[in-house]
C-alpha cells in the first residue's frame, strides 16, 4: 500500500504532474468536495457502481474520478474495490489529525487564480497576481478585510498551520520564563492561545489589522484565556508596538517581506524590549544552499505572485544576518523542527 514516504514516480510521470498539475489539483479537490474518500474508509472500499451510486453520480464521471486518483496514488485497486492508501487516510479524512483541507480550501479560493500570473511578476518583481483580488491596498493581507468570506478561509488555513507547527516549537524551546509575550501580526490567536495554554502563568497580546483582531477575539471563550489574551489593532510598520513584553513572536511573517523590511520591523521589535528581551522569528525556511526543500519553492512563488510582491520563504541564515543587523546582540539558532520550519531567536 502507498504511503507517503514510498511513492515512486518515472521520470515522464513525474512532468506530466508538472505540466497538469490543475488537473490533478481539482482532482484531489472533487474527491474532498464529493466526500469520496469518506465513503470509501466508511464503506471498506467501494466498486464502480457503489461509488457511483454513493455519490449519486452517473457510473461514466465515477469511474473518470476514480481513474485519475488512482493515477495520483490517493486511492487504490483492492480486490475489486477502491480503497483510500494510507496518505488519504492521514491527511485527507476530516477526521484525521494532519487533515489539510483548510491548505486546500485556501488554495483553491484565494491562491489558485493568481499563479498564473507568475512570470509578469517576476518580470515586474511585484504581486501582479493581486489584480484577482480586488479592495484597497497592496497586499493580499490588506485585499482581504473587504472580502470577509476569503478572509475566513485564509486565516482558517493560518490558523491551522500555526496550530500544527506551534506545538513542535513549544517542544523545542522553553519559553517558561516569558510572562508578557506580543505575538506581531498574530492571525487568528492560535500561537498566543497554545502558549498561554501551556503556560499558566502568561498573558499575551496579539497585534494585527483590526478586521482580522476581530476574528481572533470572536474565537476565544475559555474565561481564562479571554483574561490573560488581549488584542491591538495596528500597523507592523508605522503603528506603535505596545511596550512592557518580554517576548516578541515575529511567526510567519519573516517570509512576507524583503530582507531590508524585515530588518526595519526587527528593529521595531528591538527598541519595544527591554534590556535582557527576545524576539522569536519562527518561519517556513529555505535550505542555506537556495536548493530546496519544495515546500519553499511554492510558498516562494506564492509571496512574489500574490501575497505582497516582495518575500519569500528565506533560510535560517538569511534570518540570522537580519536579526544581527537590527542590533540584537546575540542570534540563537535552531534548525530541523519540522515542517520546514527553524527559529532564530534574537537576544537584547
Amino acid at each position: 500500500m502507498a504511503t507517503e514516504r514510498d511513492i515512486t514516480l518515472s521520470r515522464a510521470d513525474y512532468l506530466r504532474i508538472l505540466v497538469h498539475g490543475t488537473t490533478a489539483f481539482e482532482l484531489l479537490r472533487a474527491g474532498l468536495e464529493l466526500e469520496l474518500f469518506e465513503r470509501l474508509e466508511t464503506d471498506g472500499g467501494l466498486d464502480v457502481p457503489g461509488v457511483a451510486a454513493a455519490l449519486g453520480v452517473p457510473e461514466q464521471p465515477a469511474r473518470v474520478l476514480l481513474l485519475g486518483l488512482a493515477g495520483l496514488r490517493l486511492i487504490e485497486l483492492r480486490e475489486g474495490r477502491y480503497v483510500n492508501t494510507d496518505l488519504v487516510r492521514a491527511k485527507l479524512l476530516r477526521a484525521a489529525p494532519r487533515y489539510l483541507g483548510a491548505l486546500i480550501d485556501v488554495q483553491d479560493r484565494v491562491i489558485n487564480a493568481a499563479m498564473g500570473e507568475l512570470s509578469e511578476a517576476v518580470r515586474k518583481g511585484t504581486n501582479v497576481g493581486l489584480r484577482h483580488i480586488d479592495g484597497p491596498g497592496s497586499t493580499l493581507y490588506e485585499r482581504l478585510g473587504a472580502h470577509p468570506e476569503l478572509q475566513h478561509v485564509f486565516y482558517a488555513n493560518m490558523g491551522d498551520a500555526s496550530r500544527k507547527s506551534i506545538g513542535q516549537l513549544l517542544d523545542a524551546y522553553d519559553l517558561s520564563d516569558a510572562r508578557r509575550v506580543l505575538d506581531l501580526g498574530g492571525g487568528d490567536g492560535s500561537n498566543s492561545i497554545a502558549l498561554a495554554t501551556r503556560y499558566p502563568g502568561l498573558e499575551a497580546t496579539v497585534f494585527d489589522q483590526g478586521s482580522v483582531v476581530e476574528l481572533a477575539a470572536q474565537r476565544l471563550s475559555d474565561p481564562d484565556l479571554r483574561r490573560r489574551i488581549r488584542f491591538h489593532a495596528g500597523d507592523l510598520f508605522t503603528g506603535e508596538l505596545p511596550g512592557g513584553h518580554d517576548t516578541i513572536l515575529v511567526f510567519h511573517i519573516f517570509e512576507i517581506w524583503s530582507l531590508e523590511r524585515n530588518v526595519e520591523l526587527l528593529r521595531r521589535c528591538h527598541a519595544a524590549l527591554a534590556e535582557g528581551g527576545r524576539c522569536l522569528v519562527y518561519n517556513f525556511v529555505s535550505d542555506d544552499a537556495g536548493t530546496g526543500p519544495l515546500s519553499a519553492g511554492f510558498l516562494s512563488a506564492y509571496f512574489l505572485t500574490l501575497a505582497s510582491g516582495e518575500g519569500m520563504a528565506y533560510s535560517a541564515a538569511d534570518m540570522e544576518r537580519a536579526v544581527l543587523a537590527a542590533g540584537f546582540s546575540r542570534a540563537e539558532r535552531h534548525d530541523g523542527l519540522g515542517f520546514s520550519h527553524a527559529l532564530v531567536v534574537g537576544h537584547r
